[in-house]
């Protein structure tokens, strides 16, 4: 019988450290592949929501430029969002337990009951994205869109996705169990259409609905470069947070105000904003993040009826 060499033990301890990276990358490549027909379906829907911006806009005068360099982030933000949904797939065995496979109906009860826990935990790492600086430095290129629209929710800087998919998502695998990709995948359908639809430039407003399901309205306002609108309308799905937590604001019939952010530019080239938080970060300086607002506005309009 032949020994085994000395050199064995290294390879064997080295194929181990590297499995569970090999077991990561595999999952990511298998997310990209079965996310085509996901993002096909946001891309549908995008067509579908700009043909009704034409028509009712919130805002006229949009230009295509800032839409094709939106859809241009939609590569980035593909392939590292699905890096950290891969990532939150290998902590289900570490975070939760193996739930079993669930039928249609309790799937989407689960997927509904996720959106929910998955709100609650990102209102407040969204606040914390608007209250510390280098948080506010991942987060700003989301701002600085100043025509929003369908393609704004696919404006994220490439860090974003996989940090929220691994802080936002980790309690529901605590608290739920892995419930394995199919249904991380209508988690992703369901995320898509909301953020798609909430970023919508449409005059609408979805009258006293308001504060229960986010529309376009309301996360405008958050979106909103006037300073009676900051630290307002936090929630990405169930604004009834911000009505709990004392951020809330009802938007007045008609109001759909000017968006942006200060100290980034709508237009800034993909090679600036792709490295801007590395600069800020090693600068020591800090983003400039949206100034607090004042006592006075917070005063005016958090009780109006929605």
């Amino acid at each position: 019988m032949e020994v085994a060499g000395p050199d064995v033990v290294p390879g064997e301890l080295a194929a181990r450290l590297l499995a569970p990276l090999a077991d990561w990358l595999g999952d990511w490549s298998a997310l990209l592949h079965g996310a085509l027909l996901p993002v096909g379906c946001a891309l549908v829907a995008v067509a579908v929501c700009t043909s009704i911006e034409l028509l009712v806009p919130a805002e006229r005068g949009q230009g295509l430029a800032g839409r094709i360099r939106n859809l241009a982030h939609l590569v980035v933000f593909q392939f590292a969002g699905l890096a950290g949904l891969a990532l939150w797939l290998r902590l289900g065995p570490a975070l939760g337990r193996h739930a079993h496979a669930p039928g249609p109906v309790e799937s989407i009860v689960l997927v509904a009951v996720n959106l929910f826990t998955i709100d609650f935990v990102y209102y407040w790492y969204h606040r914390a994205q608007h209250r510390f600086p280098s948080l506010w430095a991942i987060h700003e290129l989301h701002h600085a869109d100043t025509e929003l629209n369908a393609t704004s929710s696919f404006r994220t800087f490439w860090l974003e996705l996989p940090l929220q998919s691994i802080v936002v998502m980790s309690p529901s695998l605590v608290l739920f169990g892995d419930q394995g990709a199919g249904h991380a995948f209508g988690m992703l359908i369901g995320s898509y259409a909301f953020l798609i639809f909430s970023h919508c430039n449409f005059r609408l407003s979805l009258g006293p609905l308001s504060g229960l399901v986010c529309g376009p309205q309301v996360h405008r306002i958050h979106h909103s470069r006037l300073p009676q609108h900051r630290d307002r309308n936090f929630a990405q799905y169930f604004p009834f947070l911000d009505r709990l937590f004392g951020t809330w604001y009802a938007p007045a019939p008609g109001e759909f105000p000017p968006t942006g952010a200060d100290a980034l530019a709508s237009d800034a080239s993909l090679a600036t904003v792709f490295v801007r938080p590395f600069r800020i970060w090693l600068s020591g300086a800090g983003a400039v993040a949206p100034p607090a607002r004042s006592s006075g506005a917070a005063r005016r309009r958090p009780s109006r009826r929605s």
